[in-house]
């Protein structure tokens, strides 16, 4: 069974204490010289820096990166109500600009992207519905198995994975919908330990879930899935509990990013090396956010929208973090 306790010794949460202390201007010094060493840092010296927001601000988006950028896709508004928004943001120009909108309105919906396809597939208003995006078009796909919302999506070879997540009002998934990407077909395959709004990605020719929550209650769980063995094996727990998160890959480490939990939103960041199997931790978020888009691109993590507190608020934040 998860962990619900930081037991790792990296460190609280992320949240600014209410105790002030006044340093010295040489131990001021010696404070910033070890903040900005690797060992410190994780590998990272600069800390989240913020990038042009999001054309409209969102949570509970789906996001993957597409060639060149990082598409955004559906989420709440600020009213309350769904969308099909979606928005593609080039790390290179610093751009927005606007895509067609997913033939459905969304949130909570799983997406990810493989030979310049992006895939996005259930969440709560399409539970069933799946939709592949190809040279400026939406097309749909064919219905999910089942229904399913606040999950993860990944792909392996030529196969799509919907982890996690929720079937109806109550109660969890107890296994994976596979899409075979070659014949259109979907399949059922073992799951993780049943949760709802976990972060999901791939490495390695493995699927690799990790935190989430059920029933109010967030997890620190971390697995993968080997789809030759069809089995899920237990991985080093993350180092402090969370749902409503997003990970990423990046150079061979497993970026966990965001959260949230009854106190607030999770500022604290932290990276997992997968050969080397442990976990560091990495610069606080600058914008704490759950339910935002996470994606990488060239040696960056981006954290995009999300809501800044928990429950149903927006923020249309785009910062990132240079990882070396």
């Amino acid at each position: 069974m998860a962990e619900l306790a930081n037991a790792t010794g990296l460190g609280p949460v992320g949240r600014k204490p209410l105790e002030v202390r006044v340093l010295s201007p040489a131990l001021a010094v010696g404070v910033l010289l070890l903040a900005a060493s690797p060992s410190a840092s994780g590998g990272s010296s600069l800390g989240w820096q913020t990038a042009p927001p999001m054309p409209t601000a969102r949570t509970e988006v789906a996001a993957a990166r597409l060639g060149s950028e990082i598409v955004v896709v559906g989420g709440y508004l600020a009213d309350g109500t769904s969308t099909g928004r979606v928005d593609a943001y080039s790390p290179r120009s610093r751009r927005w600009r606007r895509l067609p909108d997913l033939p459905a309105k969304v949130n909570h919906a799983m997406a990810a992207s493989v030979d310049r396809h992006l895939y996005v597939v259930g969440g709560y208003g399409a539970e069933r519905l799946a939709f592949a995006y190809f040279r400026g078009r939406w097309r749909a796909l064919r219905k999910l198995p089942a229904r399913r919302a606040a999950a993860g999506a990944a792909v392996v070879g030529r196969k799509l994975y919907v982890v996690g997540g929720v079937v109806s009002p109550g109660k969890l998934a107890p296994r994976m919908l596979v899409l075979d990407l070659r014949t259109g077909r979907w399949d059922f395959a073992p799951g993780p330990r049943p949760r709802e709004h976990l972060a999901v990605t791939a490495a390695g020719g493995a699927v690799y879930a990790l935190a989430g929550r059920s029933g109010g209650t967030s997890f620190t769980t971390f697995e993968a899935y080997s789809p030759a063995r069809r089995r899920w094996s237990p991985l080093p727990t993350v180092p402090y509990p969370r749902g409503g998160t997003g990970a990423a890959v990046v150079g061979g480490r497993i970026v966990s990013v965001g959260g949230e939990e009854p106190a607030g939103t999770i500022a604290s960041v932290y990276a997992y090396e997968i050969r080397g199997r442990r976990w560091s931790r990495l610069p606080d978020m600058r914008t704490p956010r759950h339910g935002l888009a996470v994606a990488t691109f060239d040696g960056k993590v981006y954290a995009i929208a999300g809501g800044p507190q928990p429950g149903l608020h927006v923020s249309a934040a785009n910062e990132f973090l240079a990882l070396r």
